[in-house]
């Protein structure tokens, strides 16, 4: 019986961002599933374990900060990196992202070089 094979989720909201990073992760030989708001990815992290986690920080329902901070109370998310998606890279922004229990930030736009790092340095592919 085949495992199955391990999934990134993203949580953004504009569509443009979604297709940009399915596009990135699919080429690197990742699987997604991409939801539009906090609320949907909490729902799909009490459903399952996902390898990473790329949350947009303003998202409508729930914002990427409450549900980041709803997840890592739930087993599947207490230990999956978390991976802020944001346009501020001002200081005082990211250490609220941190403080609401995010790993990293990827500062938007992205692009394919901006996630290799990131998932370098969060997912080890054995």
């Amino acid at each position: 019986m085949a495992l199955p094979t391990p999934k990134i989720l993203i949580a953004e909201d504009e569509e443009v961002n979604v297709m940009i990073a399915q596009h990135i992760l699919k080429k690197l030989g990742f699987e997604t599933v991409a939801v539009e708001n906090g609320e949907k990815a909490v729902k799909e992290v009490q459903k399952e374990q996902f390898l990473l986690i790329l949350m947009d920080v303003e998202m409508p329902f729930m914002d990427g900060l409450e549900a980041t901070s709803i997840i890592r109370k739930h087993p599947n998310g207490k230990q999956t990196p978390i991976i802020a998606l944001t346009a501020h890279s001002l200081p005082e922004k990211i250490a609220q992202i941190k403080a609401a229990g995010m790993d990293d930030v990827l500062i938007k736009p992205f692009e394919e070089n901006s996630f290799r790092p990131i998932l370098e340095k969060y997912i080890s592919r054995t």
